[in-house]
């Protein structure tokens, strides 16, 4: 290899570029356009992504239902151990011989664990605030991605598109002679990119999720779910299988 390789490529690169721009202007002078990108958020999809964003903050702001129920549980507990420690205080045995000295210290651990259980309760009620666009608007929002995906889908295997790379290393070739579950996986994508903000370039979903919110475990869910069909789905077609 010389080092001519590296110019010889970026000469080819150029005139690919070049051939692209003369076929697109020769495109918008016959009065077409170009489609945009099948997970580019154009202004058909923005309303539709910006709800879906706002659904998603205000979804980790929220506890899951484990977390939830978790903490109900310890702030019982905690109001339990106060109950017992506040009648020890008043007329109870356990402080009645101790020095001044000896109650400061326990009472002091009391107040912490009074101040403790009043945030965890203020948790518990900023789960019941919610937030963010109403169920409606958010369901709206996804029944557009879906239909402006299937169209975009469409669209680019009717014109014989290639698929971005993203996509290509996900649903593979289409299996045959039933293109169905192709389709199916290559929609789920797609809207999974779109609803989540997906952008990488290589990898379809992205990275796996993580976090310990409501939304982050919902997603994670989601991002499962299709790793899974996909795995089934190159099964169908013989390649080897989508990792999860």
């Amino acid at each position: 290899m010389g080092e001519s390789d590296p110019g010889r490529a970026i000469e080819q690169l150029q005139a690919q570029i070049g051939e692209l721009r003369e076929q697109l202007a020769a495109m918008v002078k016959r009065g077409g356009r170009a489609r945009p990108g099948l997970d580019e958020v154009t202004e058909d999809l923005a309303d539709a992504v910006k709800t879906l964003a706002q659904a998603h903050e205000a979804e980790r702001r929220q506890l899951t239902l484990e977390q939830a129920n978790a903490l109900r549980k310890r702030v019982g507990e905690v109001k339990t151990q106060l109950s017992k420690s506040q009648s020890r205080r008043f007329g109870g045995t356990g402080f009645i011989n101790m020095t001044p000295t000896q109650v400061k210290p326990k009472w002091a651990s009391v107040e912490a664990a009074q101040r403790s259980v009043e945030a965890d309760v203020q948790k518990l009620e900023a789960v019941s605030l919610g937030g963010g666009p109403d169920k409606d608007q958010i369901t709206a929002a996804r029944a557009r991605i879906s239909v402006v995906a299937k169209q975009r889908l469409n669209e680019a295997m009717a014109a014989g598109d290639a698929l971005p790379v993203w996509l290509a290393s996900a649903v593979g070739s289409v299996p045959k002679p039933n293109p169905e579950p192709w389709i199916k996986a290559a929609h789920n994508v797609l809207v999974y990119r779109l609803e989540h903000g997906v952008s990488d370039p290589i990898l379809a979903l992205g990275a796996k999720p993580g976090g310990d919110d409501a939304y982050a475990a919902r997603q994670a869910g989601e991002w499962k779910k299709i790793a899974e069909e996909l795995n089934k789905l190159h099964a169908l077609g013989g390649a080897s299988e989508y990792k999860l």
